[in-house]
């Protein structure tokens, strides 16, 4: 099904819930309309390996509304510009409405899934142009679905459980395929973080994935002939259950930050693999300078499930390190330069749920960007 067919139909959805039948005609109409936006563009400086010119590049494109309707119900709608297709494509068309009088809500329509504290984070608030290769390469980003989430002893803990189609931003299904996924997190202050706190954060992220023919297996590719050949990580079809897992930590104190993530899929089978799986690590160490100067370093290691060679995979490790620079609420300046590791030269390009527009991480790759958001 095309993005536009997607966008057309659950928009359609959830406006259609947006108004149920027990409010009046007016009350009907009284809808905020709060229009959300992220622009980035800016520099990139790839080496020969890339296989892409250097040159300037719009990352993201990114409009959407949200708000209110009638009494109850919030709403959300994004779309996002793909430039490999020169299409719009969907990001979120979601309606949410509170269980009685208490903090928890139920969502329906397509938006992320709650797996990975990363994966499920606001893009203008990423330090870096893209997401960690393994939110990337395993989690299943955006899906259409049913979803319960709540909060708790004052928004410190946070927790979301849901039932999607497992086959992202699609209106059928194929092969019966469904998603269970869930997350809960803990964080020692609640939503509001102060310069001089010390934070602890806490999340642990679960699902299971029964699928049909689908492009979700990582796999190790070697592209090119020797000299010269880099290894890079693609999606191929598989067809058989997951079971996705992970866990993340953070501290923050005066301006330091320190954060890790593990997040793991278990592969079983239909299609002659047998007891595959893959992973990754992530840790990111920053600092605040002035509060103005956001200065990072990132390592960034997946290990694929298979290698088409019929060998043992080997982790593609980065070193990323970044520096951001915040003039103001809504603009942002930031650039980063990456380091392979162990002889990586490519990481993962193409993510589960088909929005990353940011390239792959390249060895001694430099990228320079100015982000606008509201």
């Amino acid at each position: 099904m095309s993005a536009g067919v997607n966008l057309i139909g659950l928009t359609a959805i959830v406006m259609t819930l947006a108004i149920p039948t027990s409010l009046t005609a007016q009350d009907a109409f009284r809808t905020e309309l709060i229009p959300t936006g992220l622009l980035r563009m800016g520099f990139e400086f790839e080496p020969q390996a890339a296989g892409r010119n250097d040159g300037f590049i719009v990352y993201d494109a990114r409009l959407g509304l949200s708000g209110k309707v009638g009494f109850v119900f919030d709403y959300k709608l994004g779309i996002e510009y793909d430039r490999e297709d020169e299409e719009f494509d969907l990001l979120d068309a979601v309606l949410s409405f509170p269980l009685g009088q208490s903090s928890v809500h139920i969502d329906m329509g397509g938006f992320r899934s709650p797996i990975g504290r990363e994966a499920t984070a606001d893009k203008g608030m990423l330090p870096f142009i893209e997401r960690s290769q393994t939110a990337l390469a395993l989690a299943p980003g955006r899906q259409v679905g049913l979803q319960v989430r709540g909060d708790g002893m004052d928004s410190r803990l946070t927790w979301a459980a849901g039932l999607f189609n497992g086959n992202g931003l699609r209106l059928e299904n194929d092969n019966d395929s469904f998603l269970a996924a869930g997350r809960a997190a803990f964080n020692s202050v609640g939503d509001v973080e102060f310069f001089e706190d010390f934070v602890l954060e806490l999340g642990v992220s679960l699902a299971t994935t029964q699928d049909g023919s689908q492009r979700v297996l990582p796999v190790e590719v070697i592209t090119g002939s020797a000299p010269p050949a880099f290894r890079t990580v693609d999606l191929i079809d598989y067809e058989g259950d997951r079971l996705i897992y992970g866990a993340d930590v953070r501290f923050a104190y005066r301006g330091w930050s320190l954060a890790g993530e593990y997040l793991r899929t278990e592969y079983d089978d239909t299609s002659g693999f047998s007891d595959v799986n893959a992973y990754g690590l992530t840790a990111d160490l920053r600092y605040m300078l002035w509060g103005v100067f956001d200065l990072g370093a990132r390592y960034d290691g997946f290990r694929p499930a298979l290698a088409v060679d019929g060998g043992d995979p080997e982790r593609n490790e980065f070193l990323v390190l970044g520096l951001g620079l915040a003039p103001g609420l809504y603009a942002r300046v930031g650039m980063q330069y990456s380091i392979g590791l162990n002889g990586a030269t490519r990481g993962v390009q193409n993510p589960l749920d088909g929005t990353n527009t940011a390239p792959a991480l390249t060895d001694d790759q430099f990228l320079l960007f100015l982000q606008v958001a509201f």
